[in-house]
């Protein structure tokens, strides 16, 4: 099984940890991309080798799987897109993604379908959900764009900044 794949215009493949630290720490270093999620943004690039390294052993337990996107021609990184918490006994996961400003609606329209597609036909899950900040209306936006349906609001489900934090609930199955 290939982990890396072509998504129209743009790429998608499995992180090196050698080689993709800048690129990484360039994108997760902006606030504004890191707050859905939510999380902090990282400060220091030694940060991004860290992550390289936890995603790396992730994939290798077979927890977790995260792609950087770039564009087929250019190579510019436009976003990380992964799932984690991949649970092969329901065959589900969650989906989390990290976008720069140029990863928008036309983007993911070519991206996520590869994703999903890849999660469903190859991996075999059934359900693949997205849990975000509640009000993190760009980003439920761009999902309900992308087919995915709103579940709910899990209230007071972690603790962010000393305040509880509710999660909007969103999926897809290999059904839609």
């Amino acid at each position: 099984m290939n982990w890396n794949f072509p998504a129209g215009n743009f790429t998608l493949r499995l992180p090196l940890v050698d080689q993709d630290g800048p690129a990484l720490f360039s994108l997760l270093k902006e606030q504004t991309r890191v707050d859905h999620i939510p999380r902090l943004a990282m400060s220091v690039e030694a940060q991004a080798l860290d992550e390289l390294r936890r995603m790396a052993m992730r994939f290798e337990t077979r927890e977790a799987a995260f792609w950087l996107v770039e564009g087929l021609y250019d190579k510019q990184l436009l976003a990380r897109i992964g799932i984690q918490k991949i649970n092969w006994m329901l065959s589900s996961a969650q989906l989390q993604w990290e976008l720069t400003d140029g990863a928008d609606l036309p983007v993911l329209q070519e991206v996520l379908p590869a994703v999903l597609n890849f999660c469903f036909a190859e991996l075999g899950l059934h359900r693949i959900e997205m849990r975000l900040r509640a009000g993190s209306e760009s980003h439920e936006t761009l999902l309900q764009q992308l087919g995915f349906h709103y579940e709910g609001c899990l209230p007071a489900q972690i603790e962010y900044n000393d305040t509880s934090v509710g999660l909007a609930l969103y999926s897809r199955l290999s059904t839609d």
